[in-house]
């Protein structure tokens, strides 16, 4: 039985891989103005879950009667998705019932957004059977609906997990994020995303609810999850839907793409799957059985499960950042035998010789909070695409990686737990020349991180002339800034390597 399980499992994945891949050629085939018709995409019948629901029929009302049950949020306001045909590029923006009207709407003089003959559409049930119908080619039907009403409330959670943003793959974020709601006896559902490469775990509630509240509720949970699994990143980190506690001034907030969308149907995408990822073949009797949790459940679990804003991230006291990550639940009996950490470009330790806490602890080190994230959140700005947490740790299939400026916090981590360590110097300087060019390349392409840094514009273009100017003569390290005590600038000046030092005070 065992054998036939792996050999199913082998089956699943491949049929996977290929719906993606599908997909994907799909995309180019829009992307180039060539049309298609859904007998073209595939005659083969997918592979459905096992799990099966009571039959319902039910009438096009009674569906989108249904669906509009679950997926609340603004009814005065909604988004269309648009595509190019010209440039393969689309996205979404709010429906007005003005635009492209002849003599009314002027998108050469005015931005939508500031147009004074901007009337908003509200969203009705005609468009809702436009979504689940899926008839446009281009998907120009899909509805992204704004989940954060005008009084700050939401009907529902949603966690948002794609192949870009989780290192090792969606799916086991996924399935770490959904054992916790299942030990804590949260009702949730599972999508795969419209692209077919992400999923959505949703979380329903019976009426609406604060919306700071719901996403505590999701940051407890990937808290939890990111205790239980050391290899979930903080890429993954609080990507949900609503995004915002409050809605933001004078915008909506995020939206995101309604589920069973008529033409991504039909690719085996934007439908609600089990545990396995397959399909349920009857998704109308999945959702009419999908349970509700109520606001009393949600408070209940808040107070049972707090948790301190995203864990213990790099403080151990939101109001203390200048304070280490203090090591929670962690003992010499989280490490097998003595730990070889290898120093190269970054600190390498394996994997095989520490816990899965352990690893979620090192992570939180080599993390901390966006400023910028946080800087426009208290704006009411929308933070769309920044993220709130940069962690610069990286998983490998043997190690975790961690920046070399995380050493001293590592070591003394180890040596207050009294772990025996070994620390493995295998710099060499072409290693060291390839990382200082990553690191330059990696300054010269995030804008934000070189607005953090109060530097000039010109600066990436620094960075692009430095690259060039190490790959030709090489890395000659003359010297180094850093900020340290004075105990420490004194113990350098009497190395005999150092030749001179000069210093500034800090504010």
């Amino acid at each position: 039985m065992e054998e036939l399980q792996k050999k199913y499992d082998t089956l699943v994945g491949k049929y996977n891989a290929l719906l993606a891949e599908n997909e994907e050629l799909k995309s180019i085939l829009l992307q180039h103005g060539i049309a298609y018709s859904a007998s073209e995409i595939s005659d083969k019948e997918p592979i459905f879950s096992p799990v099966i629901f009571p039959s319902v029929n039910f009438t096009p009302d009674e569906k989108i009667a249904l669906f509009s049950s679950f997926f609340k949020g603004r009814t005065d306001v909604f988004a269309r998705r648009w595509f190019s045909r010209t440039t393969g590029k689309g996205g979404y923006q709010p429906v007005c019932t003005n635009e492209w009207r002849r003599g009314v709407c002027d998108k050469k003089r005015y931005k939508c957004s500031d147009c004074p003959n901007r009337n908003l559409a509200p969203l009705t049930s005609r468009e809702i059977y436009r979504h689940l119908e899926g008839k446009d080619e281009y998907g120009c039907d899909v509805i992204g609906l704004y989940a954060v009403t005008p009084d700050n409330k939401c009907s529902f959670l949603c966690a948002d997990f794609d192949d870009k943003n989780c290192t090792r793959g969606y799916k086991e974020d996924v399935l770490a994020f959904t054992a916790v709601c299942r030990n804590w006896g949260i009702p949730y559902s599972i999508e795969r995303s419209r692209s077919g490469n992400g999923a959505h775990v949703w979380i329903f509630f019976e009426e609406p609810v604060a919306a700071g509240k719901a996403r505590k509720l999701g940051n407890a949970i990937l808290t939890e999850a990111m205790k239980r699994n050391g290899h979930i990143t903080f890429n993954s980190y609080d990507r949900f839907f609503p995004n915002q506690d409050r809605m933001p001034e004078g915008g909506f907030g995020n939206l995101i793409a309604l589920p069973l969308q008529g033409r991504a149907r039909k690719m085996g995408n934007s439908v609600f799957v089990d545990e396995n990822f397959l399909q349920f073949k009857n998704q109308w009797a999945y959702l009419y059985n999908v349970k509700k949790l109520n606001e009393h459940d949600l408070d209940m679990l808040l107070v049972q499960h707090r948790q301190e804003d995203f864990g213990s991230l790099a403080t151990s006291s939101e109001t203390k950042p200048w304070v280490l990550p203090v090591s929670q639940d962690v003992t010499q009996k989280d490490f097998n035998g003595k730990l070889k950490i290898k120093k190269s470009d970054r600190l390498y330790i394996p994997l095989n010789s520490i816990s899965e806490k352990v690893a979620n602890h090192l992570k939180r080190i080599a993390a901390f909070k966006n400023p910028e994230f946080y800087s426009k959140q208290a704006m009411r700005i929308s933070t769309y695409n920044i993220p709130r947490i940069i962690c610069r740790a990286d998983f490998t299939d043997d190690y975790l990686a961690l920046p070399r400026g995380c050493e001293d916090a590592v070591t003394t981590m180890l040596e207050s737990l009294g772990v025996a360590y070994e620390m493995i110097d295998e710099t060499d300087e072409k290693v060291m020349e390839t990382h200082y060019i990553s690191l330059l390349s990696y300054l010269a392409d995030h804008s934000d991180i070189i607005k953090m840094m109060d530097v000039t514009e010109d600066f990436a273009d620094g960075c692009q002339n430095m690259i060039t100017y190490v790959k030709k003569n090489g890395l000659k390290i003359q010297g180094f800034a850093a900020s340290v005590q004075k105990e420490t600038l004194l113990e350098l000046y009497e190395e005999d390597l150092v030749d001179y030092i000069d210093t500034q005070p800090q504010s």
